[in-house]
Parts: structure tokens; C-alpha cells; sequence
């Protein structure tokens, strides 16, 4: 793959070489079984492993086939690096205690499940889960059976928040088909060449939610609202419509979506009523990567998704709480992704300008094909006032003018100056690390700290105001796909604004404090019930 130098005007530079964060996700597909499972890829997951504040990262491995009657299944081991200086970052998953290559994996979430300040990990596979505990020291310990984290389903990802108001974690498992190895199972692509079986051969599983006893996690029980027998690839959870309750947003491979809606009279799946379930004309859509923002600043969280190829992307503006519009056709974003596969996604204020642009990875699941290829281009689209998007991938950089079958995307500003970075995994090629070389407009971080819900504060939505900009942002576990972006909030703020910023946070549950003015180009630790 040639790749040009970088040029005056680039916005991203892939730095992964220079910073050590050397890794790449082995998908299994060399040894010619052509399993479905090789399709779905890996996530990357952002974590403060030692509460040193800077961002570590953590990259699950996949695994590999080997032929046989039928093919078998191994894991590879992922991998955790820690930053030791800036944009420094060095291989410690032995010395942590997270070498482990029983288990093909695929993405996973973050979180304190202990509530003991220290970051744990929680990575899905197929046939299991893992649960590293943080144990505070820089190490690690699995304790996924202990606690009572089993799935011996097809795991894909996870997701993590208060879903009963308790104070205590609870865990989303996202699933993807019945499947197993067969190796007289056989598909041809539409040039008559042996390919991957696809997903409309294999029946939906149904999610696993594991709630939290505060002892362990019990997932013996099958919630009344939780849709049966989905292809889940994607789910992000936050409070969606506003009520002070956790939302959870499922999209899925070739069937409907679901928006699961907590409510104090119960929780049932609105995407049908809200306008998700399907596209803009009806149809079922073969979704991927997924995020929540809000896109032109009127209060609202909007919706994002990634779909297959023919289909075009869909963004959902909130209207109204729970309620949302199909816009991609009047925003610019019908056509521009319709050749390609969309996978990891997210809303990112790339040129910090306030609103937040869109960036895309793309790849195939069929090796051959006519009409699309296996190798595609990731696109960067720029927000315009949060009336529309452009295609910008021209200015991205060298990265955005090569082709990759990529899956996993994490936001996070690894070196702390303000500029948002973005993390990518591939298909059995190296991960990217592309560093945004725009110049820092004034900004502010904040991280919250929950008293009455759970640690991470999932759901909380922080508002930054100054003159005449004022910022919501959410906190959220899951989005883009397979993947945890940085939890942090970052927030940018005019240019030409001379006035210290004011905070304002709406906890989980509903109550609302103000954290008076906080200063720029700083990280603010915010304390639920310190505030006014």
C-alpha cells in the first residue's frame, strides 16, 4: 500500500508507528474456510487502565480457522498498551494481566463495575465474555464466570449503564446469528467464485442484559421488553429522550431495530413508533456502526447509523423526546456511501467549530464482488452550520486516499491538546492512529463522577455555554462499532469568546446542577451533588 506524505492542509496524520500502538486484527480469513465469522472484524476500547490522565487503549485480537470437519475455531490473544508519556505508548498486556487467547474476539465496552474509581475491561467473543477487573495496581483479573458474565452465545459487543436506577452497573451483551462452523456449507458471490455465507442463512439470537445484584450479575432472566432473535451489530446507551432514564439503541444486520425507551411505566422497544426500525422507505437495512449526538445544537440527541451497500447511511434528527425524521435525503448524505459497507462511525468536531462532522469507515464482507469491493475508502464529512454535510475526505489526508476493509473507530484526543483523535481497526492490517494536526480553538474536558447512579455517570448530558455558543454533549457506552470512544466530554468554544465558560450537568435521574464558570484548556473532574 503506498501511501503519499503528508501535505500543508492534511487534517489527520496516521502516527501509529511513531506512537507504538502497533497492532492489528486478525480476522481468521487466510485459511480459506469463507465462515461468516470472519466478517464482523474488531473494536477498540478507551480506558485510563492506571487514573494517570492520560488515555490507554486496548485492541481485541479475533482469532483464526482451521480447516477440518467441521472448521475450528481460536482465539488470539488482544492486546492493552499503556501511555507513558505523550502519544507514547508502550505493549503491557502481559505485565497487566490480559494475555489471553482462548476466546475469538470481537469488541467490548468500558466501565466501573465496582465502582472503585479504576477502569475495568468487558470484551465479547464468540461463545463467551471476558470481564478484566482493574485491580489498581496495573494489573488485571478475569472474573466474567466469578460474576456470573456467561454467554456462550455469538457475543459481539457490549454495552454498560444503570438501566433500574439502583446505583449499580448493569451490562447489555449484543449477539449476531445461531451460527457454527460447517465446512459443506458453501455460497457463491455473483462472480461464481466461492464466498461468505450471509447473514439471512443463520437466525437471529436474542441480546443478554446482566443485571447488577451487587454481588455479581444475574442474566438468568429474559426482560419483557428485550426483542427476541436480532442480528446485533451495533448499540449505544444514554439517555435518549431526555427523561433522566437510560435509552438503549440496537441496530441490526438485515432486521428491524430496536430502541428500548426506559420509562417509570416500564420500558418497550419504540423504533417503530420513534422511526428507526426501518429506512426512510420501509425497508430493512443491513445496519452497522451507530452514534448519538446532537448534530445541530437544538437540545435534542440526533441518530446515526452505518447501513450496507445500496443502502444509505441514516441520520435520525430528534424532534420532539422520542420521536425522529429521516433527513439524510435533506442533510447531503443521501447517495455519498451508497457503493460501500459502513462500519465505525462517529460524530467528531473535527474543525472545532462547534458542530460535529461525521467520519466513516468502510469495508465489505464478501471478498469478490462486481458491484463493490472488498477494499474501500473511509470518508470525513464536514457539519455546515448543522444544516447539512459535505465530503471533505480529500482533506483528511493521506489515510482517506487508501483503501482498507475496516471495522472498529474510537474517539479520543490521545495527547491531551484539544484536537480530537481517531483510533481505526482493520481487517489482518496494521490499526490507524490518526492525529488531527488543526490548531486547538479554545476548549474545555469534562469528566463526571457519579454519587447516586453508577461511577461513569452513562446518561448524563453536560452543557457548555459562552456568548452565544451553547454545547450539549452525552455520556455514552457503546456507539460506533464494537468500539468505546473516550468518555470524556470535549467541548469547543468561539474563537473570538473571551468569557470563561459555564458548566451544567444533568445527572442520571434528572436532577440538574450548575458547576458555575470552569476555566479554558483544562479538564474538569465534576462530582455529582458538588455542584449548585
Amino acid at each position: 500500500m503506498s501511501i503519499r506524505p503528508i501535505q500543508p492542509g492534511d487534517v489527520f496524520e496516521d502516527v501509529a508507528f511513531s506512537t507504538g500502538l502497533q497492532f492489528h486484527y486478525e480476522d481468521g480469513s487466510p485459511a480459506g474456510c469463507y465462515e461468516l465469522l470472519e466478517s464482523v472484524g474488531g473494536g477498540v476500547l478507551i480506558l485510563d487502565a492506571d487514573q494517570d490522565g492520560s488515555p490507554d487503549v486496548f485492541f481485541p485480537g479475533g482469532g483464526r480457522l482451521q480447516p477440518g470437519m467441521p472448521p475450528k475455531v481460536f482465539g488470539r490473544s488482544g492486546a492493552l498498551f499503556r501511555q507513558t508519556e505523550s502519544l507514547v505508548f508502550k505493549d503491557v498486556t502481559d505485565k497487566a494481566g490480559v494475555l489471553d487467547d482462548t476466546l475469538y474476539t470481537h469488541g467490548g465496552t468500558v466501565t466501573d463495575f465496582d465502582s472503585d474509581g479504576f477502569d475495568d475491561l468487558l470484551v465479547a467473543g464468540y461463545g463467551g465474555l471476558r470481564c478484566w477487573r482493574n485491580q489498581g495496581d496495573g494489573t488485571f483479573e478475569e472474573v466474567a464466570q466469578q460474576l456470573g458474565l456467561i454467554s456462550p452465545l455469538w457475543n459481539v459487543s457490549l454495552a454498560a449503564g444503570d438501566f433500574t436506577q439502583d446505583g449499580l452497573v448493569d451490562i447489555y451483551c449484543l449477539t449476531y446469528a445461531d451460527w457454527s462452523p460447517d465446512a459443506d456449507r458453501t455460497c457463491l458471490n455473483d462472480r461464481q467464485s466461492r464466498d461468505i455465507c450471509g447473514p439471512t442463512l443463520f437466525n437471529g439470537v436474542s441480546d443478554r442484559v446482566f443485571m447488577n445484584t451487587g454481588a455479581g450479575f444475574d442474566g438468568s432472566r429474559h426482560p419483557d421488553w428485550l426483542v427476541k432473535d436480532n442480528r446485533g451489530l451495533g448499540v449505544v446507551v444514554t439517555d435518549i429522550d431526555g427523561n433522566g432514564m437510560i435509552d438503549i439503541a440496537v441496530v441490526n444486520d438485515v432486521q428491524e431495530n430496536q430502541l428500548y425507551m426506559f420509562e417509570e411505566a416500564g420500558t418497550e422497544d419504540a423504533a417503530l413508533l420513534a422511526g428507526m426500525a426501518y429506512s426512510s422507505t420501509g425497508e430493512r437495512e443491513g445496519s452497522m456502526g451507530i452514534d448519538v449526538s446532537d448534530f445541530n445544537n437544538d437540545g435534542f440527541p440526533d441518530i446515526w447509523y452505518t447501513n450496507y451497500a445500496q443502502q444509505d447511511n441514516s441520520l435520525l434528527k430528534q424532534t420532539s423526546p422520542s420521536r425522529f425524521l429521516h433527513i439524510s435525503d435533506v442533510t447531503g448524505m443521501a447517495g455519498v456511501s451508497r457503493p460501500w459497507v459502513g462500519f465505525g462511525t462517529g460524530f467528531v468536531d473535527v474543525n472545532m467549530d462547534g458542530f460535529d462532522d461525521l467520519i466513516v469507515l468502510n469495508g465489505h464482507v464478501a471478498y469478490e464482488r462486481r458491484d463493490s469491493p472488498y477494499f474501500q475508502p473511509p470518508q470525513l464529512f464536514r457539519n455546515i452550520n448543522g444544516e447539512r454535510f459535505e465530503e471533505i475526505s480529500g482533506e483528511g489526508g493521506p489515510y482517506f486516499e487508501c483503501d482498507r476493509s475496516a471495522r472498529g473507530l474510537a474517539k479520543v484526543d490521545l495527547d491531551s491538546d484539544g484536537a480530537m483523535d481517531i483510533i481505526t481497526v482493520h481487517q489482518n492490517d496494521p490499526v490507524a492512529v490518526l492525529k488531527n494536526r488543526l490548531s486547538p480553538l479554545p476548549w474545555i474536558r469534562i469528566q463526571l463522577i457519579g454519587k447516586s447512579h453508577e461511577r461513569r455517570a452513562v446518561g448524563a448530558v453536560v452543557t457548555v455555554s459562552q456568548a452565544n455558543r451553547r454545547i450539549s454533549r452525552w455520556v455514552v457506552s457503546g456507539g460506533s462499532y464494537l468500539s468505546q470512544s473516550d468518555q470524556r466530554l470535549l467541548f469547543h468554544l468561539s474563537e473570538s469568546g473571551t468569557e470563561t465558560p459555564e458548566v451544567e450537568v444533568r445527572w442520571p435521574g434528572g436532577k440538574v446542577e450548575s458547576f458555575g464558570k470552569k476555566s479554558l484548556y483544562a479538564l474538569h473532574r465534576l462530582v455529582e451533588g458538588r455542584g449548585n
